[in-house]
């Protein structure tokens, strides 16, 4: 019996899911009930609410969200009994291990490729086993349990991308303003990137985006055939055509010869790279390029990227939490709606993140006309003296109209008195900012909010 502390994670329930599938016990604990944690009860695992020894009759292995403190009782009885603890990186590491598998990483839209390379497998016939940080409407949830290869996204955020071995590997894009805390100079991470990118054998692939330099020059540690994909260079490119709503074309490039159009479903730059990242990923396994191609287009989104609530005023909600993600999020809003008045709705996440990056997050809202921060989401860290959300407010002052709401409450009652027909209301961060936007769309609708 394994047993997960912390499942209702986004990367525990997509392990515990596909560990299941392959006939593992299971049982779990969280602090909450979520819709993860409702649908692997359905599923027949035993999950408990909150933390206790025990949890751990029966079984003979405990694996550890990275959210859940090393001092909780329930991990500290395991060590004192002789069951071994495993964090959540080494037990997707030992699942990875044990099939073909393809994984993606990337300080930037991992969970996306990640969601799109794995529909466009399936499209082809390959039916692949997908654990993403997201819930993704294709799958029903976190994962997609499947007989052919594992396609992951793997974590880069506390180097532990550097210890997992693959039979091939996406890389999006590396940023050091993420995670700064823990990587503290670019050295270190580019380190931690070359050893998943040397991890990956000979014979099999990388696929790195050419857009990126830093990511683009990992090809020189590469053992394996190493595909391209970009807008300018690359042996997959893309070329955008046009935009239409939430609908973006695009040409398909393939060793410069074009191959057709797709009529991806979502917005942005980004996500056209993101959507060649997973055809590049699929040709390279060997996967016929139509099936993909046809698969994108039907692609029915992932939670909490470009998720929109209410079509008027458009009420849209986004993962986006650090400066990169927030500046491409309302630079693809802004391209779907040019001549909007945009009110943007921030969360800070974490305080080490808002000490490292609060400086970058100036100019990061250029796309909106107002911005509201609220008070950071702390997730699993304590406070730090002198840091708050007005490190934040004080960046953006110069460049934008700001105002510093804590609350949520506060900010769906300051949001709704200033909404009008043809606006656009945008929330943002990796915390409960959702809320927000569940909330207004509520009340737009009537619902007692």
């Amino acid at each position: 019996m394994i047993h997960f502390v912390g499942i209702g994670g986004a990367g525990m329930c997509a392990l515990a899911e596909v560990l299941l599938g392959e006939g593992r016990a299971l049982s779990g604990c969280d602090l909450r009930w979520s819709r993860a944690t409702e649908r692997l009860a359905a599923l027949g695992v035993r999950v408990q609410l909150g933390h206790d020894p025990a949890h751990l009759e029966g079984c003979d292995l405990v694996v550890v969200s990275r959210a859940v403190p090393p001092v909780e009782e329930e991990i500290v009885r395991a060590g004192r009994l002789g069951i071994p603890v495993w964090p959540r990186a080494r037990m997707l590491a030992e699942l990875l291990r044990t099939r073909f598998s393809l994984g993606v990483a990337g300080t930037h839209g991992k969970t996306t490729t990640t969601a799109l390379t794995a529909t466009a497998l399936a499209a082809a016939g390959y039916d692949p086993c997908a654990l993403v940080g997201a819930e993704v409407r294709e799958f029903g949830g976190h994962a997609r349990v499947g007989r052919g290869p594992v396609v992951a996204e793997v974590d880069e955020s506390d180097g532990s991308v550097g210890e997992v071995e693959v039979d091939a590997a996406v890389v999006t894009s590396m940023d050091l303003s993420d995670h700064a805390d823990h990587y503290r100079t670019w050295s270190r991470l580019r380190q931690t990137f070359a050893s998943f990118i040397r991890a990956v054998p000979a014979g099999g692939v990388v696929v790195l985006c050419a857009e990126v330099p830093e990511v683009a020059a990992l090809k020189a540690v590469s053992r394996a055939r190493v595909i391209r994909y970009g807008f300018e260079v690359g042996e997959v490119r893309a070329r955008i055509l046009g935009r239409e709503g939430l609908q973006t074309t695009f040409a398909v490039i393939v060793e410069g010869r074009e191959r057709g159009e797709v009529r991806l479903p979502m917005p942005g730059a980004h996500n056209v790279l993101n959507a060649t990242a997973a055809l590049a990923a699929g040709l390279g396994l060997g996967a016929p390029l139509e099936p993909m191609m046809q698969a994108l287009e039907r692609f029915r989104g992932i939670s909490r990227r470009f998720e929109v609530h209410c079509p008027d005023p458009l009420v849209v909600d986004d993962y986006a939490h650090n400066p990169v993600k927030v500046r491409a999020f309302l630079r693809a809003l802004r391209e779907v709606k040019p001549d909007a008045r945009i009110l943007a709705v921030f969360q800070p996440h974490r305080y080490s993140r808002t000490a490292t990056t609060h400086a970058q997050f100036a100019r990061a809202f250029d796309d909106a006309d107002e911005v509201v921060v609220t008070e950071i989401y702390p997730a699993d860290e304590p406070p730090i003296p002198g840091v708050s959300a007005h490190l934040i407010v004080r960046a953006v002052q110069p460049h934008r109209p700001v105002v510093w709401i804590p609350d949520l409450e506060g900010v769906v009652e300051y949001v709704r008195n200033r909404l009008r027909s043809g606006d656009v209301l945008a929330t943002m961060g990796a915390g409960d900012v959702w809320k927000v936007a569940r909330w207004v769309a509520e009340c737009l609708r009537g619902g007692e909010g």
